[in-house]
């Protein structure tokens, strides 16, 4: 595979690598007794994520590019034959995702065209198997999987109307692409979407591949334009050498590609074979190579290392023939390594930044509820060395003293319950400003005006009050999320001062992620619904469509907002909760000590001993928890500190004879 294929290796080792330390670290924890639910569910999302993180690559152009071919020369050259159909002519009719679940049998999957006359979103109908017709495939056959390909090519035939409800033909566009035949009869897609499950070495490690149609089929999918595409972490736009750039490229290009991705695009011109007409020479070729990659570079706006020029047919027939020279010439490395240099180490970085937020607050818990512990330790083998020699008034007095500071401390857990009051209304609060009834209500409101509208003004309208309504739902949430943590916060600080507590500031919960999601759908829809004026037949199929994929995914935002700031909630009294109860763990084996040293007059010595391995438990526990996490910050690539988190101070340390 080379250096793509490699690069997707590495990353799927390095991903196993951290989730088994985590995973360790995790064991141990609980082990030791400092494991609670918080932690086992951070532990769980960290290795979630890393087990189910996917690379999706998106081939994106208009119909006759060579999408389909140069899917097969990077990624299916091995099998000795084309897997995608790929010929004269349009190949690819419906939008092909080609991925790996080890859940599902090999297969291709295909979802009947008439589905758009439901009101279901391509998301909602990938939960119901009923819907589509699945065809079993045998990993050891290729040539079965390329007869299962061939479907995505079929198409039937439907008179204007029908084409028209099911947004595929405009009868006010001469222009259209889907126009009758000369019996009256228009051929549109028979499938709507396919999904190919296959073991393939780099789908097995997470890679997808979006194999899309042209632009006519791209703008009547709104899940192309609001998931598929937007969601992809690269997209190849595909241009042909023997054409050029067309009217409808600039239009995909615009529409599906340039606003929705930045490092993440690349720009293949494709069949740079057609230059090799046996007249001009090879050093005639690459000039007039690089000539259409800078006029290709100006008319997308790009610099020329964007601009790949290749030949998928020359590489595929190398690949298959064992050519090495014919596959330099085809010039696919120089797209594989690219791809490979940018695409896996910003995976990588997402993958990376996801894990050091979950760890990070995971570990400073649990280095924080050690350190504590250690310190309780250090302070009562202080306490306990204080009395040796002292009269049984001094122990009585002793005793009082520390029951006093129990009382104390009895006091700032009642404040604390009352703070468990204030956040389990701040929940109520959140409930209903993420909570789904608000957000159904404002849809339904919102689909009714949509069915009224004869023009598309009105819907624009609509969608605009709809999202502003929206974000003024997660602008209150954040403002219940600010408050949370500046109370916790002042809580924090109470324990700190009073009780001589380790705990840290809480770290808020960071809303600006679900706001920026808000406004890329602003930004989709506004595109998408701007280019339409009459609701003609079509266009209101079309708007339809469109409106329930962005009310999905709305309340997508909405389940996941409402999922996690409500369980970050929970979250953060954790700490406090947990150290709170070692204080407590302290206060009576204090006075078992005192009690103790009163009867027996051996039971100081014993009881110092019994400390002093304590202590040394303790101190070990901390030194290894350090460890753990150096661990995972050598695989997440970050600086490493001896004294991570500083988990015991250095006067704790001075105290235990250090």
């Amino acid at each position: 595979m080379g250096s793509l294929g490699d690069s997707i290796a590495d990353h799927g080792q390095w991903r196993r690598e951290v989730a088994r330390v985590v995973q360790r670290y995790a064991g141990w924890l609980s082990e030791v007794g400092l494991s609670d639910p918080s932690i086992e569910a951070r532990v769980a999302r960290i290795c979630e994520r890393l087990a189910s993180e996917r690379i999706t690559i998106a081939f994106v152009a208009e119909f006759s590019r060579g999408k389909s071919e140069l899917i097969n020369a990077i990624f299916f050259g091995g099998y000795g034959r084309r897997m995608l159909p790929s010929a004269a002519g349009r190949t690819t009719m419906c939008p092909t995702e080609i991925l790996y679940d080890r859940a599902r049998p090999a297969s291709v999957r295909l979802l009947p065209i008439e589905t758009r006359l439901g009101k279901l979103t391509l998301s909602e109908l990938r939960k119901r198997d009923a819907e589509w017709i699945g065809i079993e495939v045998d990993p050891a056959d290729p040539d079965g999987l390329a007869a299962a390909l061939a479907s995505v090519r079929e198409t039937i035939d439907v008179d204007p109307a029908q084409a028209a409800l099911l947004g595929l033909h405009d009868p006010d566009d001469p222009q259209g692409a889907a126009l009758p035949d000369a019996d009256g009869r228009i051929a549109i897609p028979r499938w709507r979407h396919a999904i190919v499950n296959y073991p393939h070495p780099l789908l097995e490690l997470g890679l997808v591949i979006l194999d899309t149609p042209g632009l006519n089929a791209m703008g009547a999918e709104p899940d192309l334009s609001f998931r598929l595409i937007p969601a992809a972490d690269a997209v190849l736009f595909v241009l042909a050498a023997d054409v050029g750039v067309t009217r409808s490229d600039i239009e995909v290009w615009r529409e599906h590609v340039s606003a929705s991705h930045g490092k993440g695009r690349f720009v293949v011109l494709n069949r740079i074979d057609a230059l090799w007409d046996g007249i001009r020479d090879d050093v005639q070729i690459q000039i007039e190579i690089a000539r259409q990659v800078g006029s290709v570079a100006r008319e997308l706006g790009l610099p020329n290392e964007r601009i790949f020029p290749v030949s998928a047919q020359k590489a595929l027939a190398a690949r298959i023939r064992g050519d090495a020279s014919l596959l330099r010439r085809s010039r696919i490395t120089d797209l594989e390594y690219a791809l490979g240099r940018e695409l896996v180490p910003q995976q990588r970085e997402i993958a990376r930044e996801h894990v050091e937020r979950e760890f990070g607050e995971l570990h400073a818990q649990a280095c924080a509820d050690l350190g504590a512990r250690l310190r309780n330790a250090v302070e009562q083998l202080v306490e306990l060395q204080g009395l040796r020699g002292k009269s049984r008034g001094v122990l009585d007095h002793a005793g009082a003293r520390i029951r006093r500071e129990r009382e104390d401390f009895e006091r700032s857990l009642r404040r604390l319950q009352a703070m468990r009051a204030v956040l389990a209304r701040q929940s109520e609060a959140l409930g209903r400003s993420l909570g789904g009834e608000a957000l159904r209500r404002r849809l339904r409101d919102a689909r009714d005006a949509m069915l009224r509208s004869s023009f598309s003004l009105g819907l624009r309208e609509e969608m605009d009050t709809l999202l502003d309504a929206v974000r003024a739902d997660f602008g209150e949430a954040g403002r219940i999320v600010d408050e949370a943590t500046a109370l916790m916060g002042a809580m924090y600080r109470v324990f700190n001062d009073e009780h001589g507590m380790a705990l840290g500031a809480p770290v808020p919960y960071p809303m600006h992620r679900f706001l920026d999601e808000l406004e890329r759908v602003a930004q989709l829809q506004r595109r998408r619904f701007g280019a339409l004026t009459l609701a003609t037949t079509s266009q209101k199929a079309l708007m339809r469509s469109y409106f329930e994929s962005v009310a999905l995914r709305l309340r997508e935002i909405q389940e996941l907002a409402e999922r996690e700031v409500q369980a970050w909630l929970r979250a953060v009294m954790t700490p406090i909760e947990t150290q709170a109860r070692e204080h407590q763990e302290q206060f009576r084996r204090r006075l078992e000590s005192v009690r103790r040293v009163l009867a027996a007059s051996d039971g100081l010595e014993g009881r110092i001993a019994e400390i002093e391995r304590e202590r040394a438990e303790a101190e070990q526990r901390v030194e290894l928890a350090a460890e753990f996490g150096r661990q995972v910050r050598q695989l997440l690539g970050e600086p490493v500190q001896r004294d991570d988190f500083a988990a015991v101070p250095p006067s704790a340390r001075l105290q235990s004879g250090r």
